[in-house]
């Protein structure tokens, strides 16, 4: 069987089995007269064993349910370096210097962003401040500023709000465009990238550049945006489709990290070819059938998830607070004032977005960057800090610290929005509610911090400034 061939069939059994389960999520809505015959009604017409597919079947089963995927066009847009672009166009003195972006003003902080001088010289995301400096002493330091980069994101999200409402936020920088329906009335799609191109410079800043990839689904985009950096432009079709997956590391593969890649590795699979001829069963194996599914699609170029609109995206399922310490820590009175002012932080964004949770979590990641977590159920619904505190205690006091502890993060999950959350009828209940409610308008109006618990008064979070939160445009 030729390499077309097989992906064909690959694409069928994917098929097959999604449409397999949607009958079984559909008969489970019905009562048992109306399954029976539902039944009776999909034996009459079931599908012969894929062994005995012809070719033609296949390919008018593939017409039939993927075309409109493969009609799609759809825009990756990537913007270069952002971060560092959007201060060297605030400061005219940064331009063409190697500049970093630190994610906070504490001793301990990574840089967050790189000027594009700053990347050619090997200075990447993530590296330490003095390993940076120990590679360019000239590097330029400036402390990031989320509501610069907010307001430049609800700017260029505007851009591109005016070609199509199909605008999916992957990250503050990045965003997914489905102008399928759009794109000729502007020109064509290669028009339309342009376009946008053009007047992020003109309305934004000459200084902030974008790479845009183009394709039929939205991790075809994604790979081209990846291609060409600075500033680039590519288009991935299936005319060049295979060429360029063909030749792209795995590790260069959008969903596959260090750990799926390891894993592979363990499989004999280290190319984009060994990926694509090894059988289903042995991926389904080590990973699971919906990430074997994953994997085999994304190898062979397929990718059938939609663009959905930022203000359509699910709500949250989880909140979470983390911070890098000062210095390694070994006083558990410490971590235990750590973690309070972490769950505190949570519980307000919890209560700002509406939302009372049910399960509470804790990490910790050790001197030597090991780490430790674990959650748990709470008898309640709760949106406050020091509920989450006392029942992460629980897990806190197993834990055995052998070395010092780096770093400490929390969460809270099982939420749900607080009108589908039972009434407490308790009165104790329902002064601390009042309390909460105060509390939190003294914050929004005079800032956060302003009313604390005496516990926590010295403490102070740093300002993240590596993500976007929910509710900023």
């Amino acid at each position: 069987m030729t390499t077309e061939a097989a992906n064909i069939v690959t694409c069928a059994q994917f098929l097959k089995l999604n449409q397999r389960y949607s009958r079984q999520v559909m008969a489970a809505r019905y009562p048992p007269q109306m399954r029976a015959k539902m039944a009776e009604k999909r034996n009459s017409r079931m599908m012969t064993p894929l062994s005995d597919w012809r070719v033609s079947d296949i390919i008018t089963l593939l017409f039939n349910k993927v075309k409109v995927f493969m009609d799609r066009l759809i825009l990756h847009i990537d913007m270069n370096s952002y971060f560092a672009t959007v201060e060297q166009q605030a400061n005219s003195r940064l331009r063409g210097r190697p500049v970093a972006v630190l994610g906070s003003k504490a001793k301990r902080t990574i840089i967050v962003a790189s000027s594009i001088e700053a990347k050619r010289l090997g200075i990447k995301t993530g590296y330490a401040l003095h390993e940076a400096i120990k590679i360019c002493p000239n590097l330029v330091i400036v402390h990031g500023e989320p509501r610069k980069y907010a307001d430049v994101t609800r700017r260029f999200i505007d851009i591109f709000e005016s070609y199509t409402d199909k605008v999916e936020i992957f990250s503050i920088d990045e965003a997914f465009l489905d102008i399928t329906s759009t794109a000729q009335i502007y020109g064509g799609a290669i028009s339309v990238a342009k376009e946008i191109k053009s007047r992020i410079r003109n309305e934004i800043g000459s200084w902030i550049s974008c790479s845009i990839g183009l394709g039929p689904n939205k991790f075809l985009a994604k790979t081209g945006s990846d291609l060409e950096k600075p500033d680039g432009l590519i288009i991935i079709d299936k005319t060049n489709k295979d060429q360029i997956l063909l030749h792209l590391p795995l590790e260069d593969y959008c969903g596959i990290g260090r750990a799926i890649f390891r894993r592979l590795e363990g499989l004999g699979v280290t190319e984009t070819k060994a990926l694509r001829t090894i059988p289903i069963a042995k991926l389904k194996q080590e990973f699971g059938v919906i990430c074997a599914w994953k994997l085999k699609q994304m190898v062979n170029g397929l990718d059938p998830s939609p663009v959905i609109p930022w203000r359509e995206q699910k709500a949250a399922k989880s909140f979470s607070c983390s911070r890098t310490l000062n210095k390694d820590v070994t006083n558990k009175k410490e971590m235990r004032t750590q973690i309070l002012f972490l769950f505190e932080k949570v519980a307000k964004k919890l209560r700002d977005d509406g939302y009372w949770a049910k399960e509470v979590g804790l990490w910790l990641r050790f001197k030597d960057f090991s780490g430790y977590g674990k959650s748990m159920k709470i008898g309640y619904w709760s949106c406050d800090g020091l509920d989450f505190y006392n029942y992460t205690m629980k897990i806190f006091d197993q834990v055995q610290i052998r070395q010092p502890v780096r770093a400490i993060g929390v969460f809270v999950g099982s939420v749900q929005l607080n009108k589908n959350v039972p009434l407490s009828f308790l009165a104790d209940d329902a002064n601390k509610e009042k309390i909460l409610k105060v509390c939190d308008e003294i914050n929004n109006r005079f800032g956060d911090g302003t009313v604390t618990r005496g516990k926590i008064i010295n403490s102070r979070l740093k300002e993240i400034v590596s993500g976007m939160g929910r509710k900023k445009f």
